[in-house]
């Protein structure tokens, strides 16, 4: 009997441990959807070339999902963010994004940090299917 409580105790504890860290990552999400949440000027370089562009891009928590207005060119994509983890011992956090620029098909990789003032600051590679040198994006935070 005390061995099936035994059993019994570690599974609950482990079953409530899962429960906790699905419940940590929602609420980590959801603050930094919130935090992320404005409007960013943004600075490139198009992947496998010299080019580079600017434009402007807003970034919104809309029912639990960050959501991504990307206009360059006068012209305007709308996107979905997801989190996710590069792979390494420390689980870099990155955000990334699928997008359409020039009638190709981008799935950037961005790194967030905050500035001296707590707003974040983006930067990433932009990677084409078959590029051989990725693309690069900066954005900053627009203080209004």
């Amino acid at each position: 009997m005390r061995a099936f409580l035994a059993i019994m105790a570690i599974v609950l504890f482990a079953n409530s441990a899962v429960c906790a860290d699905a419940d940590s990552k929602r609420l980590d999400e959801e603050s930094l959807r919130g935090y992320m949440a404005g409007e960013y000027d943004l600075i490139g370089r198009k992947a496998d070339s010299t080019a580079t562009y600017s434009g402007h891009v807003t970034l919104q928590d809309v029912n639990g999902v960050l959501q991504v207005t990307r206009m360059i060119e006068g012209k305007a994509d709308k996107c979905v963010a997801r989190f996710d983890t590069v792979a390494g011992d420390d689980k870099i956090p990155v955000l990334r994004i699928h997008f359409h620029f020039d009638g190709k098909e981008y799935d950037p990789t961005y790194r967030w940090q905050s500035d001296p003032d707590n707003y974040p600051r983006f930067t990433g590679y932009v990677y084409l299917p078959g590029t051989k040198s990725p693309g690069l994006e900066a954005l900053f935070p627009i203080h209004r």
